[in-house]
């Protein structure tokens, strides 16, 4: 993780503002994607708020999808196409998705999920689910999973799977692209202080559309503030291509006010 003054200045501001998390069904917040924020680690074989059993690939999966407005109940998913499918074990859930109108095919894409069906590389007898959290130019993708090489618990690994469900992402007429406006300035230098997601939009409602390291350099075009309050900020970075990223994991001097030397968006 990059460490700077203004980093530290970030977080000590978050904690003396007290900030509480609850736990319980996560509303739609920026997924910690890369990081060990499951609910009910630690906890096997109980039901989850999505209808699913804690512990197992589908539930985290589940959870990971409920922070991008995807949102099960009783493991049953309502589709593009109006219909309704029950999403069992991991190995059925290509099929489930593909019968309400979910795109699935073979090109991995931040958001989607991966899917084995029993016995493909090691799966079990019942299949196995994993959420792809970043995507290399040779199209491997990186997942992570609950209760593959480790046992009801977290992993990641990079993998080529047989096919991925786009519930996210692909499967949407993307918003990313900014509406055709006049020249903009090129933009400001800064990094990034964390893994963080680029939304679609100014807040965490907002499709995901990519995903930056920690050090990653990004050009900020502009500010704004938005009701989607991260870590005690409402502010949030537009960048140059268009993406939004929220402020508080950026190299900005300010925190939860406008920059100086960064115009409103």
């Amino acid at each position: 993780m990059v460490r700077d003054r203004f980093s530290w200045r970030k977080a000590f501001s978050a904690v003396m503002g007290a900030t509480v998390l609850l736990v319980g069904i996560p509303a739609l917040t920026v997924s910690a994607a890369g990081v060990d924020d499951y609910p009910y680690r630690g906890t096997a074989n109980k039901l989850d708020p999505w209808g699913f059993y804690s512990g197992y690939c589908t539930s985290f999966t589940a959870f990971r999808l409920s922070q991008e407005g995807v949102v099960f109940h009783g493991a049953s998913l309502k589709g593009p196409n109006g219909k309704t499918a029950f999403f069992g074990n991991g190995g059925s859930w290509d099929a489930a998705a593909a019968s309400i109108g979910y795109v699935v095919d073979a090109h991995p894409t931040v958001g989607s999920v991966a899917v084995w069906h029993g016995g493909e590389d090691g799966a079990w007898t019942g299949g196995h689910v994993a959420y792809v959290m970043a995507v290399d130019r040779s199209g491997n993708a990186t997942v992570e999973e609950y209760n593959w090489s480790n046992y009801l618990r977290y992993g990641q690994r990079t993998v080529q799977a047989h096919r991925y469900i786009h519930f996210v992402g692909a499967a949407v007429q993307p918003i990313s692209q900014p509406t055709p406006a006049p020249a903009q300035p090129a933009g400001h230098p800064y990094r990034t202080t964390d893994v963080i997601r680029q939304r679609s939009g100014p807040g965490t409602g907002f499709h995901t559309v990519g995903i930056l390291p920690a050090g990653a350099r990004i050009m900020i075009v502009c500010q704004v503030r938005s009701s989607s309050v991260i870590r005690g900020t409402g502010i949030w970075d537009r960048l140059s291509d268009g993406s939004y990223v929220t402020d508080y994991y950026t190299t900005t001097p300010a925190f939860n006010t406008f920059s100086p030397g960064l115009p409103r968006c």
